[in-house]
């Protein structure tokens, strides 16, 4: 590379090459077995601001692997439905199910890790398709939630899983508040996000089961303190595994 050239060189490409560096020299500087990160299996001494200095997942990302285990969904041979799935959710998923027949990945836009680009609430897929579905931080942004549990349960074969998370805001909020009067430059201010249409509670797997879940919870405030602090994961966080 001649001097014009290293010129014109786009500083995306410097910032990349910057992020890589740090990347690179944090997972060394926290080289170490007291913590794990289950998404790429990097362990370490600590995280770096609650996030992996390896692939950068952050808590909420950590607990999907936490939650599979917990509830025991890592199983052979699975036909999946992965809701809106970050690459992290996505590349563990892809890695750590053995023999998957199915892997659907859907969004209402298209991403490279998404396969199927529709709306969840008219999925268009056939009934009784999927024996897990995963979703992730994802229902709040949905102002109809009825309509996308309702079609989940329609997509789960019988005795199939569902697994959820959403944020819980304020921490350690015990009821869903939303207001369709609210404007969408409000959300902010009034559910923590600008793109939230809700602040999720303690209560909202209540939606599920209305539809005919049953569930099962898995609250990090009873998880032990010792695989808190080695999966990086918060306090505040919740994750349930319906059943259909």
């Amino acid at each position: 590379m001649n001097i014009v050239q290293f010129i014109k060189t786009p500083k995306s490409y410097f910032r990349k090459l910057s992020k890589n560096f740090h990347s690179f020299t944090r997972r060394y500087y926290y080289k170490g077995d007291t913590v794990s990160c289950e998404i790429c299996t990097w362990k370490g001494s600590k995280f770096y601001n609650d996030k992996c200095p390896k692939c950068k997942s952050l808590p909420r990302t950590r607990l999907v692997p936490y939650a599979i285990n917990h509830f025991g969904l890592n199983k052979s041979g699975l036909e999946i439905l992965h809701i809106a799935p970050n690459v992290n959710e996505y590349e563990y998923v892809m890695s750590s199910f053995e023999n998957l027949e199915l892997y659907d990945r859907l969004d209402i836009k298209k991403r490279k890790q998404i396969n199927k680009v529709r709306d969840l609430k008219n999925s268009q897929f056939d009934s009784s398709s999927y024996d897990l579905i995963i979703i992730w931080h994802v229902l709040e942004h949905i102002k109809d939630d009825s309509a996308a549990i309702k079609e989940m349960y329609r997509l789960l074969k019988p005795g199939g899983n569902l697994l959820m998370s959403v944020p819980i805001y304020p921490d350690f909020n015990k009821l869903t508040f939303e207001d369709s009067n609210i404007k969408y430059e409000d959300y902010e201010s009034r559910h923590g996000h600008y793109d939230h249409c809700r602040s999720c509670g303690y209560d909202y797997y209540e939606r599920f089961e209305h539809h005919g879940f049953k569930t099962a919870v898995l609250d990090i405030r009873n998880v032990e303190n010792v695989d808190v602090e080695t999966y990086g994961l918060l306090k505040e966080h919740v994750s349930w595994c319906f059943t259909k």
